[in-house]
């Protein structure tokens, strides 16, 4: 066994279970728990766990990009676009690529920027959701859900390469 091969793997694995996981746990739990809560305490909570997400999810998306290209290609099966483009391996591969790189910047960019739309949305008087904060906040979760999508279709590409396809 390659002990550099090793820790890629190992590394890849891990911080792709901490991105996809926290996505999960945001989807599932976080936002859940957030919504009975008065408005300006979920936007403190929202506010504080995005800071600190995007400062983490700046190293360690891009870190699980990298390792999945080093992990297929000098130390994997990949060593040219023929074998990218030739075999069912290189292309699985190659979506794997995309999505993943899609997700980062989908996460980064469209849901950033959704839930700074959200976040600024004024509230009415007595302190409860405008129909711009509403509709904003629809936009965050329809944005957040497709995200889901897309690391469903990540999950299902590792799989499917796990058995050479």
């Amino acid at each position: 066994m390659d002990p550099v091969l090793f820790g890629i793997q190992w590394l890849h694995v891990l911080l792709g279970i901490i991105w996809f996981g926290n996505a999960l746990v945001v989807a599932m739990i976080l936002i859940p728990s957030l919504n009975p809560l008065p408005i300006p305490l979920q936007r403190e909570v929202g506010s504080r766990y995005g800071n600190r997400s995007v400062k983490l999810f700046d190293i360690v998306a891009p870190a699980v990009i990298v390792l999945g290209i080093i992990r297929g290609t000098a130390y994997g099966p990949i060593n040219s676009i023929d074998h990218v483009l030739g075999t069912a391996y290189g292309l699985t591969w190659l979506v794997a690529l995309v999505t993943t790189i899609g997700v980062y910047l989908w996460g980064r960019f469209v849901i950033g920027g959704a839930l700074s739309r959200m976040n600024s949305a004024p509230l009415n008087a007595d302190g409860t959701a405008t129909l711009e904060l509403e509709q904003a906040t629809q936009r965050v979760k329809v944005v957040v859900s497709l995200e889901l999508i897309g690391f469903m279709v990540i999950f299902t590409t590792m799989i499917l390469m796990r058995f050479g396809l």
